[in-house]
């Protein structure tokens, strides 16, 4: 059984398909022996890992190392992997960058950001057989300023283009939808007509399963810091400053 098949199976017998990015292969063994079922090599290394402030300047290159590091330290978790920006702009452009990273056993999964222009993308490599899980909402590789980074789905508008490309995706044959920063009640919505699981951050509760950025996690990233977060970044700190005083001894 694939890392693929043994995920679906245990999603059908009820588990959460909760998800974290790794980027290296002591993260990602960590994660895997605490039940993390699908391990994200995300394009957010542009900025947690490279510290640019955004996600554009990632390269397929730099993805694919990262992706060696996780995948040399995970044994049974799915490992999904980002397409960068400018990586996928065309259907044969997109498959051989998703074949490449698949047939090197680099990914069981690959995550695109759609929007209406690329849905022809996403069927091309499905009908391809390769896996993908497509994301909406708010995606990082367009957002130019800041006003971009906002919850996506308040207008009628907008909700209506949302949901009609995650019921494409869905018709389609994506083996995932991620929701980012999608309106909870939209979200929600999303999820109890979509056959394809639904994982969301920042969408609220209540979906197939939740994604996190490591580091936000930890408490340590340049993003905006939570209170689960802040209550972490306390733990670390009480472990550095430990440290720092066992080094003055």
């Amino acid at each position: 059984m694939t890392a693929l098949e043994s995920l679906f199976k245990s999603y059908k017998e009820g588990t959460s398909l909760s998800c974290v990015t790794a980027y290296d292969a002591s993260i990602a063994k960590y994660l895997e022996t605490q039940g993390i079922k699908i391990i994200l090599v995300g394009d957010s290394l542009g900025q947690v890992i490279k510290g640019n402030k955004s996600t554009h300047n990632v390269s397929l290159q730099e993805v694919t190392y990262h992706a060696k590091c996780v995948t040399s330290g995970v044994k049974r978790a799915t490992v999904m992997v980002d397409l960068p920006k400018n990586t996928y702009n065309t259907k044969l452009h997109a498959f051989k960058n998703s074949k490449k990273l698949i047939d090197n056993n680099l990914a069981d999964l690959i995550k695109i950001e759609v929007d209406s222009d690329n849905l022809d993308i996403v069927e091309h490599l499905v009908k391809k057989n390769i896996p993908v899980c497509g994301h909406l909402g708010l995606l990082p590789q367009t957002i130019k300023n800041k006003s971009g980074f906002r919850k996506y789905g308040k207008t009628k508008r907008e909700a209506n283009l949302i949901y009609n490309n995650a019921m494409a995706l869905d018709d389609i044959g994506a083996k995932i939808i991620l929701l980012e920063c999608v309106e909870n009640t939209l979200a929600k919505r999303i999820k109890n007509v979509c056959n394809s699981p639904v994982i969301g951050i920042g969408s609220g509760l209540g979906l197939d399963g939740q994604v996190a950025v490591i580091y936000d996690l930890l408490g340590i990233s340049f993003n905006k810091i939570t209170s689960l977060t802040k209550k972490n970044e306390k733990v670390i700190n009480k472990v550095i400053q430990t440290f720092l005083k066992k080094s003055k001894q």
